[in-house]
């Protein structure tokens, strides 16, 4: 479900019943197929006392329910807290899935933008994940968001405020909700960092270098130099990027920025195809860019996770920095270029 309003307080998309309960006795059964009451230690059940469906079961007691309506609501109110915070121009776009079991909510704010230049404006905005099925950790992080393709600009934590807790006795929504409020004094550093990323120049070859050594690495490989023979890499992915800064090169140059919205269109495209010419063959086919029966909500958040993992590395801070050391490359990857 999808409700877009522009009113902070209006939390009614997230209203909907729930309840806890630690140490339930479940009516199980067995093999015969005749329940039996089976008590289910140190775990707690999260259910709809309307409906009684189950909505999740922890595998830990310390589990805490952030109840959605309470948390929309104190983080509307923290933000109308913010005096010098402009609030009459915004969108508030709020997300429910799964019958309740995941919420999204997005707030972004038209009068804290930048005109890049490159016929697309950058706005400003506060994102808040939640769940309550244990599928999801609390998220909640400033960024910014790119109109020209609706890609949300997944910054690091450095610049950015990002923050992921567990759903534990431990977690402090309010605490992370006042520092959240507070970023947004820093959108003109980030226009700062926008800026220095559309001058910055870098070539293909150095594009797909950073990227098969990063984020195109495939997962449980160590890092090693590209003319590394026994480099491996997700060659699909990194040829969707490649595809994907060809064709914005006209527009954005051959620039960090190019390189930067190829990552940041990837996390909110996720159904988006492109076509790959086999090399052998010359054959062109179309490449879906997700998995059959992949919950879009879920990839995204995913994706939005491996880019900021990515902009935080120490690669990319030497890439801003203009010392990463670029070697030769893999001839697998060359002949992509």
């Amino acid at each position: 479900m999808h409700y877009q309003h522009n009113n902070l307080l209006d939390v009614s998309a997230f209203e909907m019943p729930i309840k806890s309960i630690k140490d339930p006795v479940l009516l199980l059964k067995d093999i015969n197929g005749i329940e039996k009451p089976t008590k289910m230690d140190k775990q707690v059940v999260v259910y709809r006392p309307d409906t009684m469906e189950i909505l999740g079961r922890s595998r830990s007691n310390q589990y805490k329910i952030v109840n959605p309506v309470e948390l929309f609501s104190n983080h509307a109110k923290k933000l109308v807290e913010q005096k010098n915070l402009p609030q009459s121009n915004i969108t508030v776009d709020d997300y429910v899935y799964e019958g309740g079991r995941k919420q999204k909510r997005t707030v972004t704010f038209h009068d804290l933008s930048k005109d890049m230049g490159d016929g697309s404006i950058v706005n400003m905005r506060s994102d808040i994940f939640n769940s309550v099925d244990m599928s999801w950790l609390y998220q909640a992080f400033a960024g910014a968001y790119r109109n020209l393709c609706q890609n949300g600009l997944v910054f690091g934590g450095q610049r950015m405020y990002h923050v992921r807790k567990k759903h534990t006795t431990g977690l402090n929504v309010n605490a992370t909700l006042k520092s959240i409020s507070g970023t947004f004094t820093m959108f003109n550093e980030n226009k700062e960092l926008m800026q220095k990323m559309m001058q910055q120049k870098i070539s293909l070859k150095g594009m797909a270098h950073i990227l098969a050594n990063n984020i195109c690495k495939t997962k449980g490989t160590s890092k090693q130099l590209l003319d590394d023979t026994s480099i491996s890499v997700n060659y699909k992915l990194l040829d969707y990027f490649i595809d994907q800064i060809e064709r914005e090169s006209g527009s954005l140059g051959y620039t960090v920025w190019n390189l930067f919205n190829a990552l940041t269109y990837w996390s909110s495209h996720i159904d988006d195809t492109f076509e790959r010419v086999n090399k052998d063959t010359g054959k062109i086919s179309e490449v879906k860019m997700s998995r059959e029966g992949s919950k879009t909500h879920t990839a995204q958040v995913k994706r939005e996770d491996k880019i900021r993992e990515f902009m935080n590395s120490d690669d990319w801070q030497a890439l801003m920095n203009n010392t990463y050391v670029f070697t030769k490359l893999h001839p697998s990857i060359q002949e992509r270029i």
